[in-house]
């Protein structure tokens, strides 16, 4: 540990000492995942509704008065919470595969993002209330953007397919292809500039439904883990139960895409989502 490390970890000690911060988990790699959407949202929101700082959870962190660590959003919960203790809280995340598992007892289940990670928690015998939803849903109470349709069609990629793009897509200037590490409200603005929403990023297909935009799944290679657990697990929970995955091939067309668009209503309430936060400011 570097002398640097050193003197951050003691500087956040010492505030969570002061109950000035707020402790929180989520998706930090340090590769081509960094800046992910939904992960990066994730200090964010929860500074939004807590107006406290989080401080990213790690194990050089000595949580001597056993605060609460939050789990939010993302795919998540097969992680490694050992360091965690008994304080891990969850309000929205989810598995990314069934044959995952909580390897810590939580301290309290909130929420969890649908009722396929439910089910896992249930049979590892956690009490798990039926209330789902990933909280990125919850984004527009803070930043609601004036839509502007400028584009047909967004397609937005996972950070894995960004090479797998068609390059015809590229053809049609009423396509625009939105980059799912861009800014925060970047990525929002964008999804906000088009009539409808392809993509094979759960946190893009989140996104779009956030702000009203129509999406639809697609796969552009076998690169997205989870054989679409996690992608059923939100459809589930908002509704969505019919969706079905287009796969893009080198002759897939943007009319082939807009044709295929499965008509929905999100059947959601997210008042129970944003009761359930345990984390609100007074």
């Amino acid at each position: 540990m570097t002398l640097k490390s050193v003197i951050k970890s003691v500087y956040e000690n010492s505030r969570l000492l002061l109950d000035k911060d707020i402790l929180a988990y989520w998706w930090k790699p340090h590769n081509r995942g960094a800046n992910n959407w939904g992960d990066v949202l994730n200090p964010i929101l929860i500074q939004e509704i807590s107006r406290k700082k989080p401080v990213y959870f790690t194990k050089d962190l000595h949580n001597v008065t056993n605060k609460p660590v939050y789990a939010v959003i993302g795919s998540i919960l097969q992680h490694n919470y050992s360091s965690c203790g008994n304080n891990l809280i969850l309000w929205g995340p989810g598995f990314i595969s069934d044959s995952n598992r909580l390897n810590v007892q939580p301290r309290d289940i909130c929420a969890v993002r649908g009722p396929l990670t439910r089910d896992i928690l249930l049979n590892q015998g956690y009490h798990c209330p039926e209330i789902y939803g990933d909280p990125a849903l919850l984004y527009p109470k803070f930043y609601k953007p004036e839509k502007r349709r400028k584009y047909k069609l967004g397609v937005i990629p996972h950070f894995y397919d960004k090479n797998c793009v068609p390059t015809s897509f590229m053809d049609y200037p009423d396509v625009l292809l939105i980059d799912i590490h861009g800014g925060i409200n970047q990525v929002v603005d964008q999804i906000c500039s088009c009539s409808k929403i392809a993509s094979s990023s759960l946190h893009g297909i989140i996104a779009a439904d956030a702000y009203g935009v129509p999406s639809k799944w697609i796969k552009f290679s076998d690169n997205v883990i989870g054989d679409g657990f996690k992608f059923f697990d939100y459809f589930y929970s908002v509704g969505r139960a019919e969706e079905h995955q287009l796969e893009i091939k080198t002759d897939t067309s943007i009319d082939d895409i807009l044709d295929d668009y499965d008509h929905y209503k999100l059947d959601f309430n997210i008042n129970d989502l944003w009761d359930a936060c345990p984390f609100k400011s007074d």
